[in-house]
């Protein structure tokens, strides 16, 4: 989620502040809850191409009806809508309009399924007969010079940066769609016990929501070319940390991380966005740039801006799933609950991984981009690997259920129990319809959309 946030304008003086901000994440037990983030690309159904913000009845127009009909609150930049807030959920634009809700925060999926739905039904009731939205992890026609620029003040700097640090950064930001969850944490061990345990099933969880072969209408030859092109945007602020396979790494490890990032820019009330770009916040804090001092608000907008497969703000986010249809949007939650929220359920999972090198573990991500379900490693196939995984978050899910009085949330695996036993995962469907289709757009689209 890309949102302006109000800034909290308190100078930075000390690094324990910064580390009591993670400190004021932590929740108590009962507290826990789940978010969830889903993008999804937005088509014109008059000709199949991507919808732009300016356009008659862009996005643009789109927001405004959502403000007037269904009582979105609107939040400006440079006089334009640019995000939408309600009940504690928020509607965004990623770079190339990829449309975004960020969930309020719930306790269980079946809120979660309830919410998503209430949210197609809004959209479509606008927008049917004129738009299309689907859901891939990539989008399989268009390259990011097609797709239309969002017209937010910190894309402009981001498409001025990022290029020159990846020879992928505009395939991530235009073309790519993902699915993610976001958890609370009670401690700060057990904030690391969490980040280490999803990253190291992370492989897995990328090859089970596999959902992007197609790159301008070819086959990639990768299940996860979203997974792929994260891996050539930003070495500096995406990948897998190597202080989070330790045992033992706290909130100050993950400080130390961020402190060395390059920074995109600040946001001051007067002026909005100031360019920043590949300045680290460590130098920042130190001797500020021009007039403007390091605070809160700052630190709080640089933490937004990384984006390791695992990241931590003041909840933890888990982000290696492609995006997929709404069975997949409902899933991922439900699986890193059962295996995240159940002690038991959470060290087991990383026990199928516990001895692993940061470079075998490496070896296992590329694996899962590749080939998905059908992966083979050295050990085990990715096929038994996701088995036993969804058996220790299906358990959780019981556990957690049976505890909560509710019904368990393990009735929204079930999809990814199919991928796990048939080995034909979202990315296989996609290609055989691609196939059966003739790469026809309004075919394609019909198909997957929502």
């Amino acid at each position: 989620m890309s949102r302006d946030q109000l800034l909290d304008a308190r100078l930075i003086e000390d690094h324990d502040q910064l580390l009591e901000h993670f400190r004021l994440g932590e929740k108590d037990k009962s507290q826990r809850s789940v978010g969830t983030e889903h993008e999804k690309f937005v088509f014109r159904r008059d000709d199949y191409q991507m919808l732009s913000y300016e356009e008659q009845g862009g996005f643009g127009d789109l927001f405004t009806q959502l403000v007037e009909r269904f009582g979105w609150e609107a939040a400006f930049d440079r006089g334009k809508i640019a995000a939408l807030t309600k009940n504690g959920a928020a509607i965004t634009l990623e770079p190339g309009g990829q449309f975004e809700l960020s969930g309020a925060i719930l306790k269980t999926v079946f809120e979660t399924e309830a919410e998503f739905d209430a949210h197609i039904r809004e959209i479509k009731a606008l927008a049917d007969e004129r738009l299309a939205f689907a859901i891939w992890g990539v989008n399989p026609f268009f390259e990011p010079e097609q797709v239309p620029w969002m017209p937010k003040a910190r894309y402009e700097i981001m498409r001025r940066y990022l290029p020159t640090r990846g020879d992928h950064a505009n395939w991530m930001m235009k073309a790519t769609c993902t699915v993610q969850a976001n958890f609370d944490y009670t401690s700060e061990s057990e904030a690391a016990e969490i980040m280490r345990t999803g990253l190291l099933v992370s492989p897995i969880v990328s090859a089970l929501f596999a959902n992007s072969p197609l790159r301008q209408n070819q086959n990639t030859g990768m299940k996860s070319y979203r997974g792929y092109a994260w891996t050539r945007t930003d070495p500096d602020r995406t990948g897998f940390l190597p202080f989070m396979y330790r045992a033992d790494w706290g909130f100050r490890d993950y400080l130390e991380y961020l402190l060395d990032v390059p920074m995109f820019f600040i946001r001051r009330d007067d002026v909005g966005y100031i360019d920043l770009a590949g300045l680290s916040f460590r130098k920042f804090i130190a001797e500020g740039y021009g007039v403007h001092r390091a605070n809160m608000g700052d630190f709080e907008l640089h933490i937004s801006t990384l984006f390791p497969e695992i990241r931590l703000k003041q909840y933890i986010e888990v982000r290696g799933a492609d995006g997929g249809p709404r069975e997949s949007v409902l899933a991922l939650p439900a699986i890193w609950k059962g295996i995240f929220y159940h002690e038991p359920s959470r060290r087991a999972a990383a026990a199928l991984f516990n001895a692993i090198t940061p470079e075998d573990h490496r070896e296992v991500f590329m694996a899962a981009y590749k080939d998905g379900i059908n992966a083979k490693l050295r050990a085990q196939s990715m096929q038994e690997l996701a088995q036993a995984l969804l058996q220790i978050a299906g358990d959780g899910l019981d556990a957690l259920a049976l505890q909560a009085g509710h019904p368990s949330e393990s009735v929204f695996l079930e999809p990814l129990r199919r991928i796990a036993q048939t080995k034909r995962g979202y990315a296989e469907r996609l290609l055989e319809d691609f196939d059966e289709v003739g790469a026809d757009r309004e075919q394609l689209v019909a198909r997957w959309a929502l």
